[in-house]
């Protein structure tokens, strides 16, 4: 029995070892989907715990959302815009993802301008880089 320990160490080792990089290498999207949820389910407050000190997500009482991106520029998305999606920014922008609040629309043609944001993932928090409104 004592001379399979050896080797059955060395065996758990490795597997820890594999695993480990492979949480650490999934951690970003993980991370990334799981503030994506909470953003299009309209739970904020789950998705500003989420947030880099430097960004912010509030819920206003008329049911609409103010942004605060890492440079202090604050936009305010109507309620009439959410939930945002994912996706929809321009593919050369900065950060990892970007996620888009539409709006309503009439015959396919929306009714103002959507309200895209910007954000990547830092340190396995989130940081809005800017939002273009």
């Amino acid at each position: 029995m004592t001379k399979f320990r050896k080797p059955i160490l060395a065996v758990v080792v490795v597997l820890g070892v594999l695993y480990l990089a492979t949480w650490f290498v999934n951690r970003s999207e993980r991370t990334t989907q799981k503030f994506a949820d909470h953003v299009y389910r309209g739970r904020y407050g789950e998705a500003t715990q989420m947030l880099t000190s430097s960004c912010s997500m509030k819920l206003r009482p008329d049911g609409g959302l103010t942004l605060v991106d890492r440079a202090g520029n604050t936009t305010v998305v109507p309620a009439g815009k959410l939930p945002f999606g994912v996706g929809g920014g321009q593919p050369d922008a900065p950060g990892d993802f970007s996620m888009t609040a539409l709006g309503s629309a009439t015959n396919g043609i929306l009714e103002a301008p959507a309200i895209i944001m910007y954000l990547s993932v830092e340190g396995g928090r989130i940081c809005i880089h800017h939002v273009d409104s």
